[in-house]
Protein backbone atom coordinates (compact mmCIF):
# COMPACT_ATOMS: atom_id res chain seq x y z
CA UNK A 1 0.00 0.00 0.00
CA UNK A 2 0.70 3.49 0.22
CA UNK A 3 3.94 4.75 2.20
CA UNK A 4 3.51 7.11 4.85
CA UNK A 5 5.68 9.68 3.19
CA UNK A 6 4.58 9.15 -0.28
CA UNK A 7 2.87 12.61 -0.35
CA UNK A 8 5.74 14.43 1.10
CA UNK A 9 8.15 13.27 -1.28
CA UNK A 10 5.68 13.88 -4.29
CA UNK A 11 5.93 17.90 -3.17
CA UNK A 12 9.25 17.35 -2.56
CA UNK A 13 9.88 16.53 -6.08
CA UNK A 14 11.45 13.38 -5.06
CA UNK A 15 12.49 11.13 -8.41
CA UNK A 16 12.46 8.23 -6.23
CA UNK A 17 9.39 7.50 -5.31
CA UNK A 18 8.90 5.86 -8.22
CA UNK A 19 11.01 2.64 -8.54
CA UNK A 20 13.25 1.75 -11.34
CA UNK A 21 16.49 1.66 -13.57
CA UNK A 22 18.80 4.43 -12.11
CA UNK A 23 18.84 5.78 -15.74
CA UNK A 24 15.71 6.67 -15.03
CA UNK A 25 15.73 8.68 -12.03
CA UNK A 26 16.92 11.98 -13.84
CA UNK A 27 13.80 11.46 -16.93
CA UNK A 28 11.39 11.01 -14.03
CA UNK A 29 12.50 14.07 -12.35
CA UNK A 30 12.10 16.48 -15.09
CA UNK A 31 8.43 15.41 -15.16
CA UNK A 32 7.18 17.70 -11.55
CA UNK A 33 6.23 20.86 -13.04
CA UNK A 34 2.81 20.14 -13.12
CA UNK A 35 2.91 20.60 -9.91
CA UNK A 36 3.64 23.99 -9.85
CA UNK A 37 0.70 25.06 -11.86
CA UNK A 38 -1.78 26.34 -9.35
CA UNK A 39 0.73 29.26 -9.16
CA UNK A 40 1.29 29.90 -12.56
CA UNK A 41 -2.12 28.94 -14.25
CA UNK A 42 -3.49 32.81 -12.88
CA UNK A 43 -1.09 35.04 -14.87
CA UNK A 44 -1.33 31.97 -18.13
CA UNK A 45 -4.92 32.76 -18.35
CA UNK A 46 -4.66 36.77 -17.94
CA UNK A 47 -2.37 36.44 -21.19
CA UNK A 48 -4.98 34.12 -22.55
CA UNK A 49 -7.42 37.16 -22.06
CA UNK A 50 -4.91 39.74 -23.65
CA UNK A 51 -5.12 36.93 -26.64
CA UNK A 52 -8.55 37.24 -26.76
CA UNK A 53 -9.15 40.84 -26.84
CA UNK A 54 -6.61 40.89 -29.66
CA UNK A 55 -9.15 38.55 -31.85
CA UNK A 56 -11.58 40.32 -31.20
CA UNK A 57 -9.76 43.43 -32.44
CA UNK A 58 -9.30 41.81 -35.67
CA UNK A 59 -12.62 40.76 -36.03
CA UNK A 60 -13.16 37.13 -35.45
CA UNK A 61 -16.80 35.46 -34.38
CA UNK A 62 -16.11 32.11 -34.71
CA UNK A 63 -13.56 29.62 -33.36
CA UNK A 64 -12.28 26.37 -34.53
CA UNK A 65 -10.29 24.34 -31.98
CA UNK A 66 -8.35 21.59 -33.82
CA UNK A 67 -6.55 18.55 -31.38
CA UNK A 68 -5.36 15.18 -30.95
CA UNK A 69 -3.90 14.71 -27.85
CA UNK A 70 -4.87 15.80 -24.39
CA UNK A 71 -6.27 18.97 -24.56
CA UNK A 72 -9.48 17.63 -27.14
CA UNK A 73 -10.90 15.44 -23.81
CA UNK A 74 -10.98 18.87 -22.08
CA UNK A 75 -12.82 21.03 -24.93
CA UNK A 76 -15.36 18.17 -25.60
CA UNK A 77 -15.95 18.29 -21.72
CA UNK A 78 -16.83 21.64 -21.54
CA UNK A 79 -18.86 21.52 -24.94
CA UNK A 80 -21.21 19.38 -22.51
CA UNK A 81 -21.63 22.11 -20.17
CA UNK A 82 -23.83 25.41 -20.59
CA UNK A 83 -21.60 27.47 -19.75
CA UNK A 84 -21.74 31.02 -21.58
CA UNK A 85 -19.36 31.51 -24.76
CA UNK A 86 -17.08 34.19 -25.85
CA UNK A 87 -17.35 33.76 -29.31
CA UNK A 88 -20.36 33.24 -31.78
CA UNK A 89 -19.87 29.80 -32.04
CA UNK A 90 -17.08 27.45 -31.06
CA UNK A 91 -16.30 23.98 -33.44
CA UNK A 92 -14.41 21.04 -32.28
CA UNK A 93 -12.25 19.07 -34.81
CA UNK A 94 -10.19 16.06 -33.23
CA UNK A 95 -11.14 13.56 -35.84
CA UNK A 96 -9.29 12.57 -39.70
CA UNK A 97 -12.47 11.25 -40.95
CA UNK A 98 -13.62 12.92 -44.39
CA UNK A 99 -17.08 13.10 -43.19
CA UNK A 100 -16.62 15.15 -39.83
CA UNK A 101 -13.95 17.37 -41.84
CA UNK A 102 -16.59 17.83 -44.62
CA UNK A 103 -19.36 19.05 -41.57
CA UNK A 104 -16.95 21.51 -39.87
CA UNK A 105 -15.92 22.99 -43.62
CA UNK A 106 -19.72 23.59 -44.53
CA UNK A 107 -20.91 25.52 -40.97
CA UNK A 108 -17.52 28.00 -41.51
CA UNK A 109 -17.93 31.59 -42.69
CA UNK A 110 -14.37 31.78 -43.42
CA UNK A 111 -14.03 35.45 -43.24
CA UNK A 112 -14.36 35.85 -39.23
CA UNK A 113 -13.27 32.20 -38.42
CA UNK A 114 -10.09 31.46 -36.02
CA UNK A 115 -8.47 28.34 -36.16
CA UNK A 116 -7.13 27.15 -32.96
CA UNK A 117 -4.25 24.45 -33.07
CA UNK A 118 -3.40 22.99 -30.53
CA UNK A 119 -0.24 20.35 -29.98
CA UNK A 120 2.91 19.66 -27.52
CA UNK A 121 5.03 18.71 -30.72
CA UNK A 122 2.97 19.43 -33.54
CA UNK A 123 4.47 16.02 -35.02
CA UNK A 124 1.27 14.42 -35.22
CA UNK A 125 0.61 13.71 -38.96
CA UNK A 126 -3.65 14.43 -38.37
CA UNK A 127 -3.08 18.11 -36.87
CA UNK A 128 -1.05 19.30 -39.37
CA UNK A 129 -2.85 17.60 -41.83
CA UNK A 130 -5.97 19.58 -40.91
CA UNK A 131 -3.92 22.83 -40.73
CA UNK A 132 -3.17 22.18 -44.59
CA UNK A 133 -6.42 21.76 -45.26
CA UNK A 134 -7.96 24.65 -43.85
CA UNK A 135 -5.27 26.76 -44.59
CA UNK A 136 -5.41 25.92 -48.28
CA UNK A 137 -9.49 26.78 -47.96
CA UNK A 138 -9.13 30.09 -46.66
CA UNK A 139 -6.43 30.73 -49.56
CA UNK A 140 -9.06 29.42 -51.74
CA UNK A 141 -11.62 31.75 -50.27
CA UNK A 142 -9.45 34.75 -51.25
CA UNK A 143 -8.74 35.27 -47.74
CA UNK A 144 -5.76 37.82 -47.36
CA UNK A 145 -3.06 36.86 -44.81
CA UNK A 146 -4.96 33.32 -44.24
CA UNK A 147 -2.11 32.32 -41.87
CA UNK A 148 -2.83 35.13 -39.78
CA UNK A 149 -6.31 33.02 -39.14
CA UNK A 150 -4.23 30.95 -36.67
CA UNK A 151 -3.30 30.58 -33.38
CA UNK A 152 -0.68 27.81 -32.44
CA UNK A 153 -0.34 26.64 -28.90
CA UNK A 154 2.48 24.75 -28.01
CA UNK A 155 5.70 24.36 -26.25
CA UNK A 156 8.71 26.65 -27.38
CA UNK A 157 11.29 25.48 -30.25
CA UNK A 158 8.19 22.65 -31.23
CA UNK A 159 7.85 21.49 -34.40
CA UNK A 160 4.17 23.16 -34.58
CA UNK A 161 6.20 26.37 -33.22
CA UNK A 162 8.17 26.44 -36.53
CA UNK A 163 5.82 25.95 -38.60
CA UNK A 164 3.84 28.84 -36.91
CA UNK A 165 6.61 31.29 -37.49
CA UNK A 166 7.25 30.11 -40.99
CA UNK A 167 3.88 30.58 -41.63
CA UNK A 168 3.83 33.61 -39.63
CA UNK A 169 0.54 32.52 -37.64
CA UNK A 170 -0.83 35.52 -35.76
CA UNK A 171 -0.08 34.50 -32.39
CA UNK A 172 1.78 31.41 -30.86
CA UNK A 173 0.74 30.90 -27.39
CA UNK A 174 3.63 28.81 -25.60
CA UNK A 175 2.69 26.26 -22.66
CA UNK A 176 4.48 26.01 -19.67
CA UNK A 177 7.69 23.50 -20.83
CA UNK A 178 8.10 20.35 -19.50
CA UNK A 179 4.46 19.24 -18.73
CA UNK A 180 3.20 15.51 -20.18
CA UNK A 181 -0.26 16.38 -21.90
CA UNK A 182 -2.15 13.82 -19.54
CA UNK A 183 -0.71 15.94 -16.38
CA UNK A 184 -1.79 19.25 -18.09
CA UNK A 185 -5.60 19.11 -17.25
CA UNK A 186 -5.21 22.87 -15.14
CA UNK A 187 -3.82 24.24 -18.54
CA UNK A 188 -6.58 22.96 -21.05
CA UNK A 189 -9.23 23.78 -18.58
CA UNK A 190 -7.31 27.01 -18.16
CA UNK A 191 -6.53 28.16 -21.16
CA UNK A 192 -10.40 26.66 -22.73
CA UNK A 193 -12.39 28.59 -19.80
CA UNK A 194 -11.07 32.36 -20.08
CA UNK A 195 -10.66 31.80 -24.17
CA UNK A 196 -13.73 30.39 -25.42
CA UNK A 197 -15.77 30.10 -22.38
CA UNK A 198 -17.13 33.15 -19.68
CA UNK A 199 -14.74 31.95 -17.14
CA UNK A 200 -13.19 34.54 -14.47
CA UNK A 201 -9.75 33.40 -13.99
CA UNK A 202 -9.66 34.47 -10.06
CA UNK A 203 -12.07 31.84 -9.60
CA UNK A 204 -10.83 29.27 -11.49
CA UNK A 205 -7.08 29.94 -9.55
CA UNK A 206 -8.99 29.96 -6.38
CA UNK A 207 -10.74 26.56 -6.52
CA UNK A 208 -7.42 25.24 -7.99
CA UNK A 209 -5.18 26.67 -5.17
CA UNK A 210 -7.61 25.07 -2.42
CA UNK A 211 -7.28 22.12 -4.51
CA UNK A 212 -3.31 22.12 -3.98
CA UNK A 213 -3.38 22.78 -0.45
CA UNK A 214 -5.82 19.71 0.49
CA UNK A 215 -3.81 17.49 -2.08
CA UNK A 216 -0.60 18.51 0.31
CA UNK A 217 -1.76 17.29 3.59
CA UNK A 218 0.47 14.59 4.91
CA UNK A 219 -1.46 10.87 5.64
CA UNK A 220 -1.11 11.51 9.61
CA UNK A 221 -3.87 14.50 8.57
CA UNK A 222 -6.72 12.21 7.71
CA UNK A 223 -8.04 14.09 4.60
CA UNK A 224 -6.34 14.05 1.76
CA UNK A 225 -9.04 13.72 -1.43
CA UNK A 226 -5.91 12.80 -3.71
CA UNK A 227 -4.73 10.27 -1.00
CA UNK A 228 -8.00 8.77 -0.31
CA UNK A 229 -8.90 8.32 -4.54
CA UNK A 230 -4.87 6.88 -4.71
CA UNK A 231 -5.75 4.30 -2.03
CA UNK A 232 -8.66 3.23 -4.07
CA UNK A 233 -6.48 2.81 -6.92
CA UNK A 234 -3.86 0.90 -5.66
CA UNK A 235 -6.28 -1.33 -3.36
CA UNK A 236 -8.35 -2.18 -6.49
CA UNK A 237 -5.18 -2.85 -8.85
CA UNK A 238 -3.41 -5.14 -5.91
CA UNK A 239 -6.83 -7.40 -5.69
CA UNK A 240 -7.12 -7.75 -9.41
CA UNK A 241 -9.45 -5.30 -9.88
CA UNK A 242 -8.47 -4.37 -13.16
CA UNK A 243 -11.56 -1.87 -14.58
CA UNK A 244 -12.10 1.30 -13.01
CA UNK A 245 -15.91 2.31 -14.14
CA UNK A 246 -16.74 5.98 -14.43
CA UNK A 247 -20.14 6.52 -14.30
CA UNK A 248 -21.49 10.78 -14.22
CA UNK A 249 -24.68 13.02 -14.17
CA UNK A 250 -25.32 14.41 -18.10
CA UNK A 251 -23.10 17.24 -17.57
CA UNK A 252 -20.19 15.35 -16.44
CA UNK A 253 -20.23 12.60 -18.98
CA UNK A 254 -17.58 13.76 -21.43
CA UNK A 255 -15.32 14.10 -18.39
CA UNK A 256 -14.82 10.66 -17.92
CA UNK A 257 -12.74 9.85 -20.38
CA UNK A 258 -10.52 12.09 -19.41
CA UNK A 259 -9.95 10.87 -16.25
CA UNK A 260 -9.80 7.35 -17.07
CA UNK A 261 -7.28 8.53 -20.23
CA UNK A 262 -4.90 10.11 -17.06
CA UNK A 263 -5.82 7.13 -14.77
CA UNK A 264 -5.14 4.19 -17.81
CA UNK A 265 -2.31 5.44 -19.55
CA UNK A 266 -0.33 6.20 -16.37
CA UNK A 267 -0.64 3.08 -14.67
CA UNK A 268 -1.21 0.37 -17.49
CA UNK A 269 2.01 -1.09 -18.18
CA UNK A 270 4.19 -3.90 -18.51
CA UNK A 271 1.00 -6.07 -19.14
CA UNK A 272 -0.58 -5.08 -15.61
CA UNK A 273 -3.03 -1.70 -15.14
CA UNK A 274 -6.44 -0.76 -15.43
CA UNK A 275 -9.06 -1.05 -17.91
CA UNK A 276 -10.88 2.51 -17.69
CA UNK A 277 -14.64 2.01 -18.70
CA UNK A 278 -16.27 5.45 -19.32
CA UNK A 279 -19.84 6.14 -21.10
CA UNK A 280 -23.60 7.23 -20.66
CA UNK A 281 -25.51 5.39 -17.11
CA UNK A 282 -24.59 1.95 -17.99
CA UNK A 283 -27.49 -0.86 -16.97
CA UNK A 284 -26.53 -2.92 -14.25
CA UNK A 285 -24.35 -6.56 -14.92
CA UNK A 286 -23.22 -8.99 -12.62
CA UNK A 287 -20.02 -8.59 -14.90
CA UNK A 288 -19.39 -5.41 -12.61
CA UNK A 289 -19.55 -7.80 -9.10
CA UNK A 290 -15.99 -8.88 -9.69
CA UNK A 291 -13.08 -7.61 -11.41
CA UNK A 292 -14.35 -3.75 -10.83
CA UNK A 293 -13.98 -0.85 -9.01
CA UNK A 294 -16.03 2.96 -9.59
CA UNK A 295 -16.03 6.44 -9.58
CA UNK A 296 -19.46 8.01 -9.45
CA UNK A 297 -19.60 11.89 -10.59
CA UNK A 298 -22.57 14.10 -10.32
CA UNK A 299 -22.70 18.05 -11.03
CA UNK A 300 -24.88 19.78 -8.58
CA UNK A 301 -28.30 20.69 -10.11
CA UNK A 302 -28.38 18.08 -12.80
CA UNK A 303 -31.00 15.12 -12.85
CA UNK A 304 -29.60 12.04 -10.53
CA UNK A 305 -31.32 9.75 -9.53
CA UNK A 306 -30.14 6.87 -11.90
CA UNK A 307 -26.99 7.94 -11.21
CA UNK A 308 -27.10 7.39 -7.14
CA UNK A 309 -29.37 4.59 -7.90
CA UNK A 310 -26.50 2.78 -9.88
CA UNK A 311 -24.19 4.12 -7.21
CA UNK A 312 -26.39 1.72 -4.82
CA UNK A 313 -26.05 -1.11 -6.76
CA UNK A 314 -22.18 -0.83 -6.85
CA UNK A 315 -22.21 -0.51 -3.06
CA UNK A 316 -24.57 -3.47 -2.03
CA UNK A 317 -22.55 -5.68 -4.94
CA UNK A 318 -19.56 -4.81 -2.97
CA UNK A 319 -17.57 -3.21 -5.35
CA UNK A 320 -14.81 -0.31 -3.77
CA UNK A 321 -17.06 3.14 -4.98
CA UNK A 322 -15.60 6.52 -4.82
CA UNK A 323 -18.73 9.32 -5.17
CA UNK A 324 -17.89 12.90 -6.20
CA UNK A 325 -19.67 15.93 -6.58
CA UNK A 326 -18.35 19.03 -8.33
CA UNK A 327 -20.40 22.44 -8.57
CA UNK A 328 -19.57 24.26 -11.86
CA UNK A 329 -17.37 23.92 -14.56
CA UNK A 330 -14.73 26.12 -13.18
CA UNK A 331 -14.02 22.75 -10.94
CA UNK A 332 -13.28 20.64 -13.79
CA UNK A 333 -9.16 21.60 -13.44
CA UNK A 334 -9.01 21.53 -9.99
CA UNK A 335 -10.46 18.06 -9.87
CA UNK A 336 -8.18 16.50 -12.87
CA UNK A 337 -5.53 18.17 -10.63
CA UNK A 338 -6.92 15.84 -7.52
CA UNK A 339 -7.03 13.08 -9.90
CA UNK A 340 -3.19 13.52 -11.37
CA UNK A 341 -1.92 13.79 -7.85
CA UNK A 342 -4.04 10.59 -7.23
CA UNK A 343 -2.69 8.37 -10.58
CA UNK A 344 1.03 9.81 -9.83
CA UNK A 345 0.78 8.86 -5.61
CA UNK A 346 -0.47 5.30 -6.96
CA UNK A 347 1.68 4.16 -9.65
CA UNK A 348 4.47 4.53 -6.56
CA UNK A 349 3.64 0.99 -4.66
CA UNK A 350 2.40 -0.47 -8.21
CA UNK A 351 6.22 0.05 -8.97
CA UNK A 352 5.58 2.18 -12.76
CA UNK A 353 7.04 5.26 -14.31
CA UNK A 354 3.48 7.48 -14.57
CA UNK A 355 4.72 9.64 -17.16
CA UNK A 356 6.15 7.80 -19.93
CA UNK A 357 4.14 5.68 -22.33
CA UNK A 358 6.22 2.51 -23.84
CA UNK A 359 3.95 1.16 -26.15
CA UNK A 360 2.84 3.64 -28.39
CA UNK A 361 5.82 4.91 -29.96
CA UNK A 362 6.45 1.79 -32.81
CA UNK A 363 2.80 2.20 -33.98
CA UNK A 364 3.68 6.30 -35.44
CA UNK A 365 6.64 4.99 -36.93
CA UNK A 366 4.85 2.52 -38.82
CA UNK A 367 2.23 4.91 -40.14
CA UNK A 368 4.88 7.15 -41.44
CA UNK A 369 6.57 4.57 -43.16
CA UNK A 370 3.06 3.47 -44.41
CA UNK A 371 1.61 6.49 -46.12
CA UNK A 372 5.41 7.39 -47.42
CA UNK A 373 5.07 3.88 -49.77
CA UNK A 374 1.81 4.64 -50.46
CA UNK A 375 2.08 8.11 -51.80
CA UNK A 376 5.02 6.82 -53.78
CA UNK A 377 4.06 3.64 -55.19
CA UNK A 378 0.07 3.44 -54.03
CA UNK A 379 0.12 0.44 -52.53
CA UNK A 380 -1.60 -0.88 -49.01
CA UNK A 381 0.57 -3.74 -47.38
CA UNK A 382 -0.66 -7.26 -48.61
CA UNK A 383 -3.64 -8.74 -46.53
CA UNK A 384 -6.28 -11.46 -46.90
CA UNK A 385 -9.60 -10.88 -45.88
CA UNK A 386 -10.80 -14.31 -44.27
CA UNK A 387 -14.60 -13.31 -45.07
CA UNK A 388 -16.33 -11.11 -47.57
CA UNK A 389 -20.20 -10.82 -46.85
CA UNK A 390 -22.64 -8.20 -47.35
CA UNK A 391 -19.90 -5.46 -48.30
CA UNK A 392 -18.33 -6.23 -45.34
CA UNK A 393 -14.41 -7.51 -45.05
CA UNK A 394 -12.77 -9.27 -42.44
CA UNK A 395 -9.56 -9.36 -41.39
CA UNK A 396 -7.30 -11.60 -38.73
CA UNK A 397 -4.43 -12.63 -38.33
CA UNK A 398 -1.90 -14.29 -35.87
CA UNK A 399 -3.67 -16.18 -33.39
CA UNK A 400 -7.05 -15.22 -33.63
CA UNK A 401 -6.62 -16.38 -37.46
CA UNK A 402 -6.61 -19.58 -35.79
CA UNK A 403 -9.13 -19.22 -33.34
CA UNK A 404 -12.39 -18.13 -35.77
CA UNK A 405 -14.25 -19.84 -37.85
CA UNK A 406 -13.91 -18.23 -41.80
CA UNK A 407 -17.24 -20.22 -42.88
CA UNK A 408 -19.42 -16.60 -42.74
CA UNK A 409 -19.48 -13.82 -41.12
CA UNK A 410 -21.58 -14.39 -38.54
CA UNK A 411 -19.63 -17.36 -37.57
CA UNK A 412 -15.97 -15.71 -37.74
CA UNK A 413 -17.84 -12.90 -35.07
CA UNK A 414 -19.00 -15.90 -32.74
CA UNK A 415 -16.10 -17.77 -32.61
CA UNK A 416 -14.32 -14.26 -32.42
CA UNK A 417 -16.32 -13.89 -29.22
CA UNK A 418 -16.52 -17.01 -27.83
CA UNK A 419 -12.11 -16.31 -27.04
CA UNK A 420 -13.64 -13.56 -24.24
CA UNK A 421 -12.07 -14.23 -20.85
CA UNK A 422 -14.55 -13.90 -17.94
CA UNK A 423 -13.26 -11.08 -15.87
CA UNK A 424 -12.00 -9.36 -19.68
CA UNK A 425 -13.30 -6.66 -21.85
CA UNK A 426 -13.69 -5.77 -25.27
CA UNK A 427 -12.22 -2.79 -26.99
CA UNK A 428 -14.97 -1.39 -29.96
CA UNK A 429 -12.67 0.99 -32.01
CA UNK A 430 -14.74 2.84 -34.83
CA UNK A 431 -12.18 4.58 -36.78
CA UNK A 432 -14.79 7.65 -38.01
CA UNK A 433 -16.23 10.37 -37.07
CA UNK A 434 -18.74 10.63 -34.26
CA UNK A 435 -21.99 12.37 -35.40
CA UNK A 436 -25.44 11.88 -34.14
CA UNK A 437 -26.25 8.84 -36.50
CA UNK A 438 -23.11 6.99 -36.37
CA UNK A 439 -23.18 8.08 -32.85
CA UNK A 440 -26.33 6.36 -31.98
CA UNK A 441 -25.57 3.25 -34.08
CA UNK A 442 -22.67 2.68 -31.77
CA UNK A 443 -24.50 2.97 -28.84
CA UNK A 444 -26.81 0.33 -29.86
CA UNK A 445 -23.71 -1.86 -30.86
CA UNK A 446 -22.37 -1.40 -27.51
CA UNK A 447 -25.36 -2.17 -25.56
CA UNK A 448 -26.26 -5.39 -27.75
CA UNK A 449 -22.69 -6.31 -27.49
CA UNK A 450 -22.69 -6.05 -23.45
CA UNK A 451 -25.93 -7.81 -23.27
CA UNK A 452 -24.72 -11.13 -25.34
CA UNK A 453 -21.37 -10.97 -24.04
CA UNK A 454 -21.74 -10.35 -20.66
CA UNK A 455 -18.36 -8.21 -20.39
CA UNK A 456 -17.89 -4.72 -20.68
CA UNK A 457 -17.68 -3.06 -23.69
CA UNK A 458 -15.21 0.31 -24.20
CA UNK A 459 -16.05 2.30 -26.99
CA UNK A 460 -13.05 4.78 -28.59
CA UNK A 461 -13.03 6.32 -31.38
CA UNK A 462 -10.02 6.62 -33.95
CA UNK A 463 -7.69 8.27 -34.87
CA UNK A 464 -8.10 10.50 -31.77
CA UNK A 465 -8.13 6.81 -29.41
CA UNK A 466 -4.26 6.72 -30.40
CA UNK A 467 -3.29 9.60 -28.77
CA UNK A 468 -5.46 8.86 -25.58
CA UNK A 469 -5.88 5.06 -25.32
CA UNK A 470 -3.35 3.16 -26.97
CA UNK A 471 -1.00 2.97 -23.94
CA UNK A 472 -3.81 1.33 -21.96
CA UNK A 473 -5.05 -1.20 -24.60
CA UNK A 474 -1.12 -2.01 -25.63
CA UNK A 475 0.52 -1.90 -21.80
CA UNK A 476 -2.07 -2.90 -20.00
CA UNK A 477 -4.03 -5.78 -18.93
CA UNK A 478 -4.15 -8.45 -21.71
CA UNK A 479 -7.74 -9.73 -21.55
CA UNK A 480 -9.13 -7.77 -24.02
CA UNK A 481 -11.11 -8.45 -27.32
CA UNK A 482 -10.48 -5.89 -30.23
CA UNK A 483 -13.18 -5.28 -32.83
CA UNK A 484 -11.42 -2.41 -35.28
CA UNK A 485 -14.10 -0.60 -37.39
CA UNK A 486 -13.24 1.35 -40.38
CA UNK A 487 -15.28 2.09 -44.01
CA UNK A 488 -15.21 3.38 -47.62
CA UNK A 489 -15.64 7.33 -47.34
CA UNK A 490 -18.85 8.15 -49.32
CA UNK A 491 -16.43 11.44 -50.26
CA UNK A 492 -13.47 11.60 -49.33
CA UNK A 493 -11.09 14.97 -49.34
CA UNK A 494 -7.45 15.45 -50.34
CA UNK A 495 -5.03 16.59 -48.20
CA UNK A 496 -2.93 19.40 -49.75
CA UNK A 497 0.80 18.91 -51.00
CA UNK A 498 0.39 15.00 -48.97
CA UNK A 499 0.01 12.71 -51.89
CA UNK A 500 -2.80 10.91 -49.62
CA UNK A 501 -6.48 12.07 -48.50
CA UNK A 502 -7.63 12.14 -45.27
CA UNK A 503 -9.90 8.50 -45.91
CA UNK A 504 -6.57 7.14 -46.80
CA UNK A 505 -4.74 8.63 -44.00
CA UNK A 506 -7.40 7.48 -41.73
CA UNK A 507 -7.27 3.70 -42.61
CA UNK A 508 -3.58 3.94 -42.91
CA UNK A 509 -3.51 4.73 -38.76
CA UNK A 510 -6.15 1.48 -38.23
CA UNK A 511 -4.32 -0.83 -40.10
CA UNK A 512 -1.11 0.18 -38.11
CA UNK A 513 -3.22 0.41 -35.05
CA UNK A 514 -4.37 -3.34 -36.37
CA UNK A 515 -0.94 -5.01 -36.65
CA UNK A 516 0.60 -2.94 -33.92
CA UNK A 517 -2.09 -5.33 -31.34
CA UNK A 518 -1.25 -8.56 -33.95
CA UNK A 519 2.18 -8.42 -32.63
CA UNK A 520 1.45 -7.96 -29.40
CA UNK A 521 -0.73 -11.58 -29.63
CA UNK A 522 -3.76 -9.28 -28.63
CA UNK A 523 -6.92 -11.07 -30.37
CA UNK A 524 -8.28 -8.57 -32.94
CA UNK A 525 -10.78 -8.67 -35.73
CA UNK A 526 -10.80 -6.02 -38.05
CA UNK A 527 -13.80 -5.08 -40.26
CA UNK A 528 -13.79 -3.19 -43.46
CA UNK A 529 -16.80 -1.96 -44.15
CA UNK A 530 -17.27 -1.26 -48.24
CA UNK A 531 -20.24 0.37 -48.33
CA UNK A 532 -20.11 2.93 -46.07
CA UNK A 533 -20.15 3.21 -42.39
CA UNK A 534 -23.71 3.08 -41.19
CA UNK A 535 -24.56 -0.19 -43.54
CA UNK A 536 -22.22 -1.80 -42.09
CA UNK A 537 -23.36 -1.34 -38.80
CA UNK A 538 -26.71 -2.30 -39.35
CA UNK A 539 -25.66 -5.75 -40.74
CA UNK A 540 -23.38 -6.20 -38.07
CA UNK A 541 -26.21 -5.36 -35.18
CA UNK A 542 -28.13 -8.04 -36.82
CA UNK A 543 -25.25 -10.63 -36.51
CA UNK A 544 -24.97 -10.10 -32.56
CA UNK A 545 -28.49 -9.48 -32.58
CA UNK A 546 -28.78 -13.36 -33.60
CA UNK A 547 -25.75 -14.50 -31.63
Amino acid sequence: MLVGKAVDRLWAKDPTLWRGPEGKKQSLGRNFAWLDLPEQIGPYMGRVRELVAETKREGFQDVVFIAMGDSNLAAEALLHTPAEKRYRRMFFLDSADPSAVRTVDQQLDFGVTLFVIASKSGKRIETHALLLYFLNRLKAQRISEPARCFIAVTEEDSYLSELAKNYGFLRIFYDPPGIKGRYSSLIHFGLLLSAIWTSEPETFVSIAMAMRDLCRQPSSAGKNPALELAALLVAGAMEGREKLLLTATKSLQALTPRIGQLVGASISKAGHGLIPVSDELPKWSENYRRGCMAAVLTMHGDPDVEVKEFEMQLRTAGVPTVAIELNSPEEFGAEMFKWEIATALACAPLNVNPFDEPDVQEGRERVSGMLETFSTKHEWPTRTARVREKGIELYAEGDTRLQISTLSLSEALRTFFEAKEVDGYLALIAFAGNNPTIGAALGRLREQLASCLGIPIVLSFGPRYLRNFEQVYKGGPSTGLFLILTSEPAEDIDIPGAGYTFGQLQLALALSDFQSLVSRRMLTVHLHFTQGLEMGLAEVEQIVRKL
